[in-house]
């Protein structure tokens, strides 16, 4: 396992400072360009069964030591799905709607589970209609309002000891920048200082395992790309992407560490396109799984799988870092992992 002090110094001496652009808007160009590789029309079993169908695809070794990309393979969607965001337990395909408190009330496609299970954190609105970053019980009981952002807040991720939350937020500029706030104190530190050369800004906030590092995205005019920065502020660092917008390039988003912090999973296109996965420092970066609007990627638990959503047809996948096993395991998009066998699903 790397000690993610030292990634951190050696990217700092590798990397520079490059621009980066708009990930909504990126979205959208990939869309655009990836439109004449789409899949067709998805086919619909009429058998149903467990919600979780695995196709397994092992790809030849190429002599590199590493599998070729795989595509995701659709697998009949699941019976009786819940009209509101849900928990789904992967091993019985039992699906079990969040407390209506809780999924009502949510105006975010991202959910963060407490370390301990117990809570949740989400988006939703205060008395005056701005966006905030709320906690609750997972039953729903005790929510309480804990940002309090002039411009609105949300995006939030638990710090592993579950003594904080970051979270994306305005704060008195035009910009987005990445706020922690400590839940015991109510106190607030601005972690990143973007400019305002975009409308975006610094987004999508993601504690490293140690709690020591946040990785975010940031839009700095020329492509999208993953950085990490010390919780306490300070400088970042590029990790993956930020290299220009050329359809050659790579651009990322939604990066997150694997729990031993050894791996970093990005949502990716231009050269790559789909989930992918590189070295903590960015280095070794390839696609796990291909294809067009895949986004989301979560490490399970225990670090061997991804859970991911395709953003075109609104379907969770679960893939198997080490064998490339691909399954489909809900409707719905934005899978957040509440334990090994268990992910919140939100329905848009």
């Amino acid at each position: 396992m790397p000690e993610l002090r030292e990634v951190f110094e050696v990217t700092t001496k590798q990397m520079g400072e490059p621009n980066v652009d708009s990930w909504r808007e990126q979205e959208r160009r990939q869309r655009r360009t990836s439109r004449n590789k789409r899949l067709g029309a998805l086919a619909v079993a009429a058998a149903i069964g467990l919600v979780a169908v695995v196709v397994v695809i092992r790809a030849a070794d190429d002599g590199t030591g590493t599998q070729p990309a795989i595509q995701p393979t659709p697998a009949p969607p699941a019976s009786a799905v819940p009209e509101t965001d849900y928990v789904i337990d992967l091993n019985t395909g039992e699906m079990t709607p969040l407390p209506e408190s809780i999924a009502r009330n949510s105006i975010s496609d991202w959910y963060a589970v407490s370390p301990d299970g117990t809570m949740v954190a989400y988006t939703s609105h205060d008395e005056a209609g701005r966006t905030q970053v709320f906690i609750a019980s997972l039953d729903g009981t005790d929510s309480q309002q804990v940002t309090d952002d002039p411009r609105g807040a949300g995006v939030p991720d638990w710090s592993p000891d579950g003594a904080a939350i970051a979270y994306q937020a305005s704060g008195d500029g035009d910009v987005n920048n990445i706020f922690v706030l400590d839940l015991a104190t109510g106190e607030t530190l601005q972690v990143t200082h973007e400019k305002p050369t975009s409308e975006i800004g610094a987004v999508g906030p993601q504690f490293s395992p140690d709690g020591a590092f946040i990785v975010y995205d940031v839009d700095r005019g020329d492509g999208w790309g993953v950085r990490i920065v010390p919780v306490t502020g300070g400088r970042s660092v590029l990790l993956v992407g930020g290299q220009g917008t050329d359809v050659e390039a790579v651009q990322a988003g939604e990066g997150t560490l694997s729990p031993d912090g050894a791996t970093l999973a990005v949502g990716c296109f231009g050269r790559l396109e789909g989930i992918c996965i590189a070295h903590a420092q960015g280095t070794n970066l390839r696609a796990l799984v291909s294809g067009p609007s895949l986004f989301g990627p979560k490490w399970s638990p225990e670090g061997t799988r991804i859970a991911y959503y395709n953003g075109d047809t609104k379907e969770v996948f679960v893939v198997d870092v080490a064998t490339g096993e691909n399954t489909f395991v809900a409707e719905g998009t934005a899978p957040e992992w509440l334990d090994d066998h268990t992910l919140i699903v939100e329905i848009t």
